[in-house]
């Protein structure tokens, strides 16, 4: 890595601090303290802004995931004197006991608050997301059978999943359903589509059973898959994802006939296939220079250069703030794509030296530690307006809000930065 200035090293130091103290003492005890159901056991995560619960009436299945996969970093990351692991453990027990279809094979969408199935639904995404809570849980935890049960869901994707060598199928229920976040993709209801999101989730979740296990075949899957997403998946000369694509991988438009990207999206997939690649120890420069295509995408036309800060989605070519005809909802800056924009940009400048990834990191913290989170009363705020951070809403929770990016984003910050700083000071900066 390319030496740090003075300068730069002190902002590490800064940033660091504010990094840990926002997941330990924020973020963390936000999602921990108010999400368990003492009752019927699970995650009851949808939140106002102090806590207290907008309803309990349903478990969704990637909602109680990701509240096992941040408890288990957590505490792997160091937070070990929360109770976290523990909580992860009843998580964990009380999932694979309620979410199991044992007719039928596979974890249920949601289920209500007494455990009973509400959405039988068999969603790819949502089981490429366990893949990443059982991985996540076996490292933190020790336990085989939590391995077992990720060698368990990765089998059933495969075998009802998978198709052929293209890809994976949305939804193995045998029913005709809309993409998961058709709405915000803006694919109308149409059915039979593929898309980059779900098939970049696949990826992270192979990516994480891959390390967690070795095993060969696990390897060669996301061996496979990697080289699909990168190949099929990313337009060739701007050099972002595609949206959606037909069976065959063949790009379609959304429902108003426009072609349109997620930058937030590009840069969790950039990170991603470098993990990939880590794991299977692969160093093709093709693949390096796609993640770094996908950061440099969302820097050129869904960054805020002036505040720092990332647009969810937007025009595939074109600055974001020239694409009225979107809507205003193209310039909301959503708290998941800045974590992962984070996650990207400590990648981008570990790999390169590249001081305009360092200086996009900076902003974009500055950024988050300004508006996205709330310091008063914990987690950060879900979407907030492009120039003045004011937030659109202060409910925490929702159907796919929990501590899951942020407390990412965090850990991974707040190592990077470690890593850097030390490196600093092995140079004799202060």
């Amino acid at each position: 890595m390319t030496p740090l200035n003075s300068n730069e090293a002190a902002r590490v130091v800064q940033i660091r601090a504010q990094s840990a103290s926002a997941l330990s003492d924020n973020l963390m005890p936000f999602w921990a303290n108010n999400t368990w159901d003492e009752e019927y056991g699970g995650f009851l995560t949808r939140l106002d802004r102090r806590g207290q619960r907008l309803d309990d009436l349903e478990k969704v299945l990637m909602m109680q995931v990701r509240m096992i996969h941040s408890l288990s970093a957590a505490h792997r990351h160091g937070l070990r004197d929360r109770g976290y692991l523990e909580l992860a453990d009843r998580g964990f027990d009380y999932l694979i006991h309620t979410f199991w279809d044992n007719t039928n094979g596979g974890l249920y969408f949601s289920v209500n608050r007494d455990g009973n199935p509400r959405s039988t639904r068999k969603n790819t995404d949502f089981h490429a997301y366990a893949l990443t809570w059982l991985s996540e849980y076996y490292l933190a935890s020790g336990q085989s059978e939590a391995l077992q049960w990720a060698c368990r869901v990765f089998d059933m994707l495969l075998a009802s999943a998978a198709d052929r060598d293209l890809g994976f199928i949305e939804d193995f229920d045998g029913k005709d359903w809309p993409a998961l976040n058709a709405e915000q993709m803006g694919l109308g209801g149409r059915t039979g589509i593929k898309t980059i999101d779900m098939h970049t989730n696949v990826l992270e979740g192979m990516t994480y059973l891959a390390r967690a296990s070795g095993e060969q075949k696990h390897r060669e899957a996301l061996d496979a898959l990697l080289d699909l997403i990168c190949r099929k998946g990313i337009h060739p000369s701007p050099g972002c994802t595609i949206t959606a694509f037909d069976a065959g991988w063949y790009p379609v438009s959304d429902a108003a006939g426009r072609m349109t990207t997620s930058y937030g999206l590009n840069v969790e997939l950039a990170w991603l296939i470098w993990e990939a690649m880590d794991v299977l120890g692969k160093t093709e420069d093709f693949y390096h220079q796609i993640a770094l295509g996908l950061i440099d995408h969302a820097l050129a036309f869904g960054f805020d250069q002036e505040r720092g800060g990332l647009a969810a989605n937007g025009p595939i070519t074109g600055f974001i703030l020239d694409a009225g005809e979107l809507g205003e909802a193209r310039l909301h800056k959503s708290w998941w794509a800045q974590a992962e924009l984070l996650n990207a940009l400590c990648g981008a400048f570990a790999r390169t030296g590249n001081r305009k990834y360092f200086d996009a990191l900076v902003k974009t913290f500055d950024w988050v530690y300004r508006f996205q989170i709330d310091h008063e009363c914990g987690d950060w705020y879900q979407d907030t307006r492009w120039d003045t951070g004011e937030p659109l809403t202060t409910d925490k929770g929702r159907e796919f809000k929990t501590s899951f990016h942020a407390g990412r984003a965090l850990i991974r910050l707040s190592e990077a930065l470690r890593k850097w700083g030390d490196s600093a000071t092995s140079q004799g900066r202060p």
